[in-house]
């Protein structure tokens, strides 16, 4: 099922606004405007970040080089699609419900939804109208245009995400981490939940972004990379977000 939403018709010829409501799952979208960003890590942040997290990692090798890019204007959505959100879409489509959703630990309205794949997520998006981010629609929004490390900046906070640093050992609910905002205003870009993108990772899995609960400091970095085993029923840490593209006005 793919709900059209014409958005260009919504925002009319007028200023692009900072936000808006998608109008079939009800998500708080951020407009990540039109403009250059550097994604990636140079060789120098990577030797920092091998430091850091005082081991020689070879999944950190595949945030490097940096490349310099230019993507067109486009809204995502404030928060990771939640399991209320979810099960409007499955009670409007029938579409077969995550793994333990039911369970205390996992299942609260306000938390994100977790146990979905790719082709969920894809089905969840085509329903309200969005598309899963590319890699670098992602990362732009989580990181902005000054190429820092985490959504808040360059330095790690313990307090600014929910990482293992933290202690939760789960998922928590949306809007929890005022300190970790990104500076487009998204939350949870670092940990809670890793976030399906599409694109390709080494071997051409799919790739995932941002970190989840059971991540240390350098595993819930904007650039961090990796891909689930299962990429069919996900795990108890993935979920995503939806973006929205914004109708080019160039002649």
């Amino acid at each position: 099922m793919n709900n059209k939403w014409d958005i260009g018709s919504e925002l009319g010829s007028g200023p692009i606004p900072d936000n808006l409501i998608s109008p079939i799952d009800g998500a708080e979208m951020v407009l990540v405007p039109e403009g250059p960003f550097t994604m990636g890590i140079t060789q120098e942040e990577l030797l920092q970040i091998l430091m850091l997290d005082q081991r020689e990692n070879p999944i950190f090798v595949t945030e490097t080089p940096t490349q310099d890019l230019t993507l067109e204007s486009y809204f995502i959505d404030r928060y990771p699609v939640t399991n209320f959100q979810y099960r409007k879409f499955v009670d409007d489509t029938g579409h077969r419900e995550p793994w333990l959703w039911d369970h205390p630990s996992w299942g609260k309205p306000m938390q994100p939804v977790v146990f979905v794949g790719w082709d969920d997520a894809r089905a969840y998006a085509g329903w309200a109208g969005k598309a899963l981010p590319t890699e670098a629609e992602w990362e732009k929004a989580g990181r902005g245009t000054d190429g820092r490390l985490w959504a808040w900046g360059h330095e790690f906070i313990p307090d600014g995400c929910n990482s293992r640093e933290y202690g939760i050992e789960r998922t928590s609910e949306i809007g929890t981490f005022d300190k970790g905002v990104s500076p487009y205003g998204c939350y949870d870009m670092c940990g809670n939940v890793w976030e399906m993108c599409e694109g390709q990772w080494v071997e051409d899995h799919l790739p995932m972004r941002g970190g989840c609960f059971l991540g240390s400091a350098t595993f819930v970095r904007i650039t961090c990379r990796w891909t689930p085993e299962d990429t069919t029923n996900g795990a108890h840490w993935l979920g995503f977000r939806c973006i929205k593209k914004v109708p080019s006005l160039k002649p």
